[in-house]
Protein backbone atom coordinates (compact mmCIF):
# COMPACT_ATOMS: atom_id res chain seq x y z
CA UNK A 1 0.00 0.00 0.00
CA UNK A 2 2.59 2.43 0.58
CA UNK A 3 4.35 1.79 -2.92
CA UNK A 4 1.11 2.66 -4.42
CA UNK A 5 0.57 5.85 -2.61
CA UNK A 6 4.01 6.70 -3.72
CA UNK A 7 3.95 6.62 -6.98
CA UNK A 8 0.44 8.44 -6.47
CA UNK A 9 1.99 11.21 -4.73
CA UNK A 10 4.97 10.84 -6.75
CA UNK A 11 2.43 11.38 -10.25
CA UNK A 12 1.11 14.35 -8.48
CA UNK A 13 4.08 15.96 -7.82
CA UNK A 14 4.62 15.81 -11.53
CA UNK A 15 1.40 17.45 -12.44
CA UNK A 16 -0.70 14.20 -12.61
CA UNK A 17 1.81 12.64 -14.97
CA UNK A 18 1.70 8.81 -15.02
CA UNK A 19 5.13 7.90 -14.65
CA UNK A 20 4.44 4.46 -15.55
CA UNK A 21 2.21 4.98 -18.49
CA UNK A 22 1.10 1.42 -19.11
CA UNK A 23 -0.62 2.12 -22.32
CA UNK A 24 2.75 3.93 -24.16
CA UNK A 25 3.75 1.73 -26.94
CA UNK A 26 7.63 2.21 -28.46
CA UNK A 27 5.93 3.15 -31.50
CA UNK A 28 4.48 6.15 -29.54
CA UNK A 29 7.54 7.07 -28.34
CA UNK A 30 8.90 7.13 -32.00
CA UNK A 31 5.57 8.71 -33.44
CA UNK A 32 6.73 11.63 -30.73
CA UNK A 33 10.78 11.35 -31.49
CA UNK A 34 10.14 11.98 -35.13
CA UNK A 35 8.06 15.13 -35.15
CA UNK A 36 10.55 16.78 -32.78
CA UNK A 37 13.55 15.97 -35.13
CA UNK A 38 11.02 17.45 -37.57
CA UNK A 39 10.24 20.69 -35.49
CA UNK A 40 13.90 21.12 -34.19
CA UNK A 41 16.71 18.97 -36.05
CA UNK A 42 17.25 14.91 -34.54
CA UNK A 43 20.97 16.52 -32.89
CA UNK A 44 18.32 19.22 -31.02
CA UNK A 45 15.90 17.91 -29.06
CA UNK A 46 16.71 16.20 -25.61
CA UNK A 47 15.04 12.64 -23.76
CA UNK A 48 13.60 15.37 -21.71
CA UNK A 49 12.15 17.31 -24.13
CA UNK A 50 10.69 14.24 -25.40
CA UNK A 51 9.28 13.09 -22.13
CA UNK A 52 7.90 16.22 -21.68
CA UNK A 53 6.42 16.05 -25.16
CA UNK A 54 5.03 12.56 -24.18
CA UNK A 55 4.02 13.98 -20.43
CA UNK A 56 5.96 10.94 -18.98
CA UNK A 57 9.31 10.56 -16.57
CA UNK A 58 12.34 10.33 -19.09
CA UNK A 59 13.03 6.83 -17.09
CA UNK A 60 10.46 5.71 -19.40
CA UNK A 61 11.48 6.28 -22.14
CA UNK A 62 14.45 4.45 -21.06
CA UNK A 63 11.93 1.67 -20.90
CA UNK A 64 10.56 1.37 -24.05
CA UNK A 65 13.31 2.44 -26.05
CA UNK A 66 16.80 1.86 -24.19
CA UNK A 67 18.13 5.23 -24.50
CA UNK A 68 19.07 8.22 -27.44
CA UNK A 69 21.30 6.41 -29.63
CA UNK A 70 18.83 3.54 -30.03
CA UNK A 71 15.87 6.43 -30.86
CA UNK A 72 18.21 7.59 -33.37
CA UNK A 73 18.22 4.72 -34.72
CA UNK A 74 14.83 4.25 -34.70
CA UNK A 75 14.25 8.13 -35.97
CA UNK A 76 16.75 7.42 -38.74
CA UNK A 77 14.89 4.09 -39.78
CA UNK A 78 11.59 6.23 -40.14
CA UNK A 79 12.58 9.01 -42.01
CA UNK A 80 14.64 7.10 -44.51
CA UNK A 81 11.25 4.24 -45.00
CA UNK A 82 9.24 7.77 -46.27
CA UNK A 83 11.63 7.93 -49.22
CA UNK A 84 10.58 4.73 -51.25
CA UNK A 85 13.86 3.66 -51.81
CA UNK A 86 14.49 1.37 -54.83
CA UNK A 87 15.01 -2.28 -54.10
CA UNK A 88 15.39 -3.61 -57.79
CA UNK A 89 18.10 -3.80 -60.12
CA UNK A 90 18.24 -1.78 -63.04
CA UNK A 91 20.64 0.73 -65.31
CA UNK A 92 22.77 2.17 -62.34
CA UNK A 93 22.72 5.56 -63.47
CA UNK A 94 18.50 5.32 -62.90
CA UNK A 95 18.93 3.68 -59.98
CA UNK A 96 21.06 6.39 -58.36
CA UNK A 97 18.24 9.06 -59.87
CA UNK A 98 15.41 6.76 -58.17
CA UNK A 99 17.58 6.70 -55.08
CA UNK A 100 18.90 10.10 -54.08
CA UNK A 101 16.94 12.24 -56.31
CA UNK A 102 14.05 12.01 -53.54
CA UNK A 103 15.58 11.27 -50.78
CA UNK A 104 16.90 15.26 -50.33
CA UNK A 105 13.30 16.72 -49.79
CA UNK A 106 12.78 13.80 -47.00
CA UNK A 107 15.72 14.34 -45.15
CA UNK A 108 15.51 18.33 -45.44
CA UNK A 109 12.75 17.84 -43.52
CA UNK A 110 14.29 16.26 -40.79
CA UNK A 111 17.41 18.07 -40.54
CA UNK A 112 20.28 16.12 -38.86
CA UNK A 113 18.84 12.62 -40.09
CA UNK A 114 21.33 12.93 -43.31
CA UNK A 115 24.41 13.13 -41.45
CA UNK A 116 23.35 10.50 -38.95
CA UNK A 117 22.74 8.18 -41.79
CA UNK A 118 26.06 9.10 -43.35
CA UNK A 119 28.20 8.29 -40.11
CA UNK A 120 25.89 4.44 -39.71
CA UNK A 121 23.32 4.32 -42.56
CA UNK A 122 24.70 -0.13 -43.05
CA UNK A 123 23.28 -0.67 -39.27
CA UNK A 124 19.62 0.36 -40.51
CA UNK A 125 18.68 -3.29 -41.46
CA UNK A 126 15.80 -1.90 -43.23
CA UNK A 127 18.73 -0.71 -45.59
CA UNK A 128 19.79 -3.89 -46.88
CA UNK A 129 17.57 -4.48 -49.69
CA UNK A 130 18.62 -1.15 -51.07
CA UNK A 131 22.22 -1.76 -50.28
CA UNK A 132 21.64 -4.63 -52.19
CA UNK A 133 20.39 -3.72 -54.82
CA UNK A 134 22.35 -0.57 -55.84
CA UNK A 135 25.61 -2.64 -55.64
CA UNK A 136 23.88 -5.36 -57.92
CA UNK A 137 22.73 -2.72 -60.66
CA UNK A 138 26.52 -1.44 -60.70
CA UNK A 139 27.83 -5.04 -61.16
CA UNK A 140 25.18 -5.53 -63.76
CA UNK A 141 26.40 -2.44 -65.59
CA UNK A 142 30.38 -3.46 -65.67
CA UNK A 143 31.94 -1.84 -62.22
CA UNK A 144 32.61 -5.36 -60.94
CA UNK A 145 34.91 -4.95 -57.64
CA UNK A 146 34.44 -0.91 -57.85
CA UNK A 147 30.75 -1.56 -57.49
CA UNK A 148 31.02 -0.72 -53.53
CA UNK A 149 33.32 2.37 -53.82
CA UNK A 150 30.94 3.35 -56.66
CA UNK A 151 28.11 3.36 -54.36
CA UNK A 152 30.05 4.90 -51.63
CA UNK A 153 30.90 7.81 -53.12
CA UNK A 154 27.69 9.06 -55.05
CA UNK A 155 25.62 7.92 -51.64
CA UNK A 156 28.42 9.78 -49.41
CA UNK A 157 28.28 13.01 -51.71
CA UNK A 158 24.55 13.18 -51.56
CA UNK A 159 24.21 12.89 -47.72
CA UNK A 160 27.36 15.12 -46.89
CA UNK A 161 25.62 17.54 -48.99
CA UNK A 162 22.19 17.39 -47.17
CA UNK A 163 23.87 17.73 -44.11
CA UNK A 164 25.57 20.66 -44.94
CA UNK A 165 22.34 22.04 -45.70
CA UNK A 166 20.88 21.42 -42.85
CA UNK A 167 23.50 22.42 -40.59
CA UNK A 168 23.00 25.98 -42.08
CA UNK A 169 19.77 25.93 -40.31
CA UNK A 170 20.93 23.82 -37.46
CA UNK A 171 24.14 26.37 -36.74
CA UNK A 172 22.85 29.02 -38.18
CA UNK A 173 25.01 31.35 -35.39
CA UNK A 174 27.74 30.14 -36.85
CA UNK A 175 27.01 31.80 -40.34
CA UNK A 176 25.33 34.40 -42.43
CA UNK A 177 21.20 33.45 -41.92
CA UNK A 178 21.01 33.26 -45.69
CA UNK A 179 23.23 33.96 -49.49
CA UNK A 180 21.96 37.29 -49.65
CA UNK A 181 23.61 38.34 -46.39
CA UNK A 182 26.74 35.78 -47.37
CA UNK A 183 26.89 37.83 -50.66
CA UNK A 184 27.28 41.62 -48.72
CA UNK A 185 29.78 39.90 -46.49
CA UNK A 186 32.48 39.03 -49.16
CA UNK A 187 32.01 42.06 -51.15
CA UNK A 188 35.20 43.51 -50.15
CA UNK A 189 36.54 40.50 -50.71
CA UNK A 190 35.18 40.08 -54.11
CA UNK A 191 36.02 43.62 -55.66
CA UNK A 192 39.63 41.98 -55.13
CA UNK A 193 39.52 38.65 -56.48
CA UNK A 194 38.44 37.56 -59.90
CA UNK A 195 37.61 34.18 -58.47
CA UNK A 196 35.64 34.91 -55.87
CA UNK A 197 33.72 37.75 -57.98
CA UNK A 198 32.62 35.19 -60.20
CA UNK A 199 31.83 32.50 -57.55
CA UNK A 200 29.26 35.71 -56.39
CA UNK A 201 28.07 36.51 -59.85
CA UNK A 202 27.71 32.91 -61.21
CA UNK A 203 26.76 30.90 -58.21
CA UNK A 204 25.64 32.29 -55.03
CA UNK A 205 23.25 34.72 -56.79
CA UNK A 206 21.25 31.91 -57.78
CA UNK A 207 20.44 30.89 -54.37
CA UNK A 208 19.04 34.32 -53.97
CA UNK A 209 14.91 35.53 -54.71
CA UNK A 210 12.17 33.83 -53.39
CA UNK A 211 11.54 30.88 -51.28
CA UNK A 212 10.81 29.05 -54.96
CA UNK A 213 13.68 30.36 -56.09
CA UNK A 214 16.00 29.19 -53.53
CA UNK A 215 14.91 25.46 -53.11
CA UNK A 216 14.83 24.89 -57.12
CA UNK A 217 18.34 26.25 -57.35
CA UNK A 218 19.40 24.44 -53.94
CA UNK A 219 17.92 21.49 -55.93
CA UNK A 220 19.74 21.92 -59.25
CA UNK A 221 23.03 22.50 -57.59
CA UNK A 222 22.67 18.82 -55.82
CA UNK A 223 21.49 17.34 -58.73
CA UNK A 224 24.56 18.68 -61.17
CA UNK A 225 26.83 17.43 -58.36
CA UNK A 226 25.40 14.11 -58.43
CA UNK A 227 25.14 13.91 -62.37
CA UNK A 228 28.58 15.19 -62.96
CA UNK A 229 29.98 12.77 -60.52
CA UNK A 230 28.02 10.16 -62.35
CA UNK A 231 29.81 11.48 -65.67
CA UNK A 232 32.65 10.58 -64.34
CA UNK A 233 32.29 7.22 -62.90
CA UNK A 234 30.78 6.44 -66.64
CA UNK A 235 33.67 7.31 -68.30
CA UNK A 236 36.38 5.32 -66.05
CA UNK A 237 33.68 2.45 -66.89
CA UNK A 238 33.71 2.83 -70.49
CA UNK A 239 37.86 3.21 -70.37
CA UNK A 240 37.67 -0.08 -68.37
CA UNK A 241 39.40 0.46 -65.72
CA UNK A 242 36.98 -0.37 -63.11
CA UNK A 243 38.10 -4.19 -63.13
Amino acid sequence: MQMSGGRARAGGARGGRDTYHAGLTTEAVVDAAVELSRETGLTVWSLRDLAQKLGVAPSVIYHHVGGREALNHLVAGRVMALVGLPTQVMPWRQWFREALFPIRPVLRTYPGTARWVLLHGPVLADLAPVIDSGIASLRRDGFGQEAAIAYAALVNTAMMMIAGADDRILYEGDAPRDQASLIRGIEGVSAHSEGISQVTRDLLVQFTGTPEEIAAAQDHYYRFVLERLMDGLELRLRSGETG
